[in-house]
């Protein structure tokens, strides 16, 4: 449906509305003034008529003065401008908050390698945002795998209680400001330069096996009083697997500043597998504008978040786009709104990416 149609539509649902409840409360009020009089239906409906035409020619006003501003607005290199803005937007690995962060993070693994040196099975390793370049320069945090060996505890649950009161009781740091249970992770809060970052330490435990040293299972907090705490299958070395290029960590910092800035309910794991999947389908006809790219990612997420199944890569079992119908549709819609905007004007890119 064109803008214009939109905005006529729009008006003369309004008008009618509008028209309609202000004739029911005029006639209720006469009925009310005098109870012989009757409910006029024919002047009901004529006001709805009335209001609808009112309505639709105010939207047909508002939509051609929108087209006349439309057309006097100077195009501009959205790509140029988007990829200034994805720079800044991009953490800066030399930033000294995050060096500080970087520091902390260096000293918990230190302090968890001497204590638990024997129960290891395999290196301590940093995942994540900030690994693979993606993370955002005013939102990150450091994430940190420890695989213990498969024989190491007697369950998963041992395993982080064990973690989490060593963290507790060991770890000290003046910036601290407390340590957390969470759901499959420990989170070590700080404070750097009057602002808030957190290190996540993620424990998992290797399951048996010939040559195994990636798979195992991550412990799960209960969330409620009716829950039991529990555990599942894991991959996590196998996330470093997922690369992208570098013009795809382009595109991801674009997406999750919209994600954020527009509220929109998909997690940045699954919009990385769908910004891979985008580029999959549409391999051999990849556009070379930057633009381009990010509006071919955000028109297969459109098309693709109702029926694609997107698995995690570290977990088979957990289905990234098993989610509810009215977040898929939140999705969707949002997509929708970035496409018809670009279309009418494509300036309007700037506003969702910037």
């Amino acid at each position: 449906m064109s803008k214009t149609l939109k905005y006529v539509r729009n008006g003369a649902i309004a008008g009618g509305i509008g028209f309609l409840l202000l004739n029911l409360i005029k006639q209720l009020i006469k009925i009310n003034e005098d109870p012989d009089s009757k409910f006029d239906w024919g002047d009901f409906l004529i006001s709805v008529g009335k209001g609808a035409l009112i309505g639709g020619g105010t939207g047909a006003v508002i939509v051609g003065v929108k087209d006349i501003n439309n057309s006097m607005e100077e195009p501009l290199n959205t790509s140029s401008i988007l990829s200034v803005a994805v720079h800044k937007m991009r953490l800066n690995k030399q930033d000294e908050s995050y060096k500080k962060l970087s520091n902390k993070a260096e000293n918990i693994t230190s302090l968890i390698n001497s204590n638990f040196q024997n129960k290891l099975g395999g290196h301590i390793l940093r995942i994540g945002s900030t690994e693979d370049n993606t993370a955002l320069a005013d939102d990150y945090d450091i994430d940190i795998s420890i695989p213990f060996a498969p024989k190491s505890f007697s369950s998963t649950a041992v395993m982080y209680d064990e973690l989490y009161n060593f963290i507790e009781e060991k770890f000290n740091d003046p910036d601290l400001i407390k340590i957390r249970a969470q759901k499959k992770s420990i989170g070590i809060l700080f404070e750097i330069d009057g602002e808030d970052f957190k290190i996540d330490i993620v424990p998992y435990k290797l399951s048996e096996g010939k040559g195994n040293k990636t798979k195992g299972y991550l412990f799960l907090n209960k969330d409620s009083l009716f829950q039991k705490d529990s555990y599942t299958k894991t991959d996590i070395s196998s996330l470093k697997g997922i690369t992208l290029t570098s013009e795809q960590q382009r595109v991801h910092i674009a997406l999750k500043t919209w994600k954020r800035n527009f509220d929109i309910p998909i997690s940045s794991h699954l919009t990385k597998m769908l910004l891979l999947d985008a580029y999959n389908t549409n391999k051999g006809k990849i556009p070379r504008d930057f633009t381009k790219k990010l509006l071919m990612v955000v028109l297969h997420i459109r098309n693709e978040i109702h029926f694609k199944r997107i698995v995690s890569i570290e977990n088979t079992n957990n289905v990234l786009t098993d989610m509810s119908d009215s977040r898929k549709n939140k999705i969707s819609k949002s997509c929708d709104k970035v496409l018809d905007e670009y279309e009418y004007q494509p300036n309007s890119i700037l506003h969702y990416f910037t």
